[in-house]
């Protein structure tokens, strides 16, 4: 079998799973960004188990009752991804398998050519890019931007490096052009949001704005999310949490020192309106249940005065945990109970 031959197998069977299981649902109903592995797992009757390990990334127990082992220790999207190598692993028939990477090239045994071709396909179908492109208001040109696309690898659940050769898998950039995006690294894009408070680059920072309203977030509870408002400063105004289930968790607004889009004239102009980035702190709840992120920008002056201008989206924080996923546990409950 050639490798156009396996890539066009796997690329057939991860449509008819993301058909099979509703996958697309979630994100065209009820607003999330991504394909969520851990569930189709679930809901197959596959049991996914995040756990340390040294060298390996996940792997697949091909018994009579299925299961995967996820290494926790790694990036979310690199955690999601490796699910999704090993589902590939389950829905192409083959054996049990012991993964140390997860990308393989066209000289690559074909279990496992084909078990990457899955993954990607799965996670980074095409209708989602469109779909978000769509609600980001992106244009194809906007892609070759690293910011954006470092913005939609987040929203897809992947890493900037999956989500750039998954642009190239589509058609979208060349292999030279994915070379020459890659050449920027996400630590550059986050330190570029976050200058100074970035403390630690191996975690996430999200940028939220106005574009956002109709989604559902998946950030991990240790990630970063950096709002962009319009910004009346100088004329007194200030953005501040606006719902109390923001204030009870011990949300905070915080503004970045740096304006994210400074006109030419950085002077302040009295009643004028730039961009700013501000920073969301503190909460982090791991409840299961998506959290409302609205803002309200206020005159401080005048307590009875209603806001001038509103902000929402909202964000379901995505602990991983060691064991069985959420997902699993519930599959395993439901099935008790049978």
């Amino acid at each position: 079998m050639g490798f156009r031959d396996v890539v066009l197998r796997a690329a057939q069977r991860a449509v008819e799973v993301i058909d099979e299981s509703g996958a697309m649902a979630r994100i065209e109903q009820d607003g999330y960004t991504r394909i969520d592995p851990f569930q189709i797992a679930a809901d197959s009757g596959v049991m996914v188990m995040l756990r340390p390990m040294e060298k390996l990334l996940g792997a697949f127990l091909g018994d009579e009752t299925p299961g995967i082992l996820v290494n926790v220790d790694r990036p979310a999207g690199l955690v999601h991804m490796t699910c999704a190598h090993e589902l590939g692993h389950f829905f192409m028939g083959h054996g049990s398998s012991a993964d140390e990477k997860i990308y393989y090239g066209s000289q690559a045994a074909l279990v496992e050519q084909e078990a990457d071709q899955f993954g990607y396909n799965l996670l980074v179908p095409r209708k989602l890019i469109v779909k978000i492109m769509q609600r980001k208001q992106w244009t194809k040109q906007a892609l070759f931007r690293p910011d954006v696309l470092y913005q939609l690898a987040l929203r897809m659940g992947v890493s900037y490096e999956a989500a750039a050769w998954s642009l190239s898998r589509h058609g979208v950039m060349s292999a030279d052009q994915v070379r020459e995006m890659l050449r920027t690294k996400p630590a550059m894009i986050k330190k570029a949001l976050l200058g100074d408070r970035l403390v630690d680059a191996r975690k996430e920072v999200w940028l939220l704005d106005s574009d956002d309203r109709t989604s559902i977030l998946e950030p991990r509870p240790d990630d970063q999310l950096v709002v962009r408002l319009p910004s009346r400063a100088p004329s007194g105004y200030l953005w501040e949490a606006d719902s109390e289930e923001l204030k009870v968790q011990g949300f905070q607004l915080e503004p970045l020192t740096v304006p994210s889009m400074p006109s030419v004239d950085k002077s302040p102009v009295f009643g004028g309106t730039e961009m700013m980035d501000y920073l969301l702190t503190g909460g982090r709840s791991s409840d299961s249940k998506p959290v409302s992120v609205r803002l309200s920008e206020r005159a401080p002056w005048d307590a009875s005065s209603s806001a001038t201008d509103t902000f929402s989206s909202c964000a379901k924080f995505e602990p991983l945990k060691l064991g069985l996923t959420p997902h699993s546990r519930k599959q395993l409950l439901k099935d008790g109970l049978a």
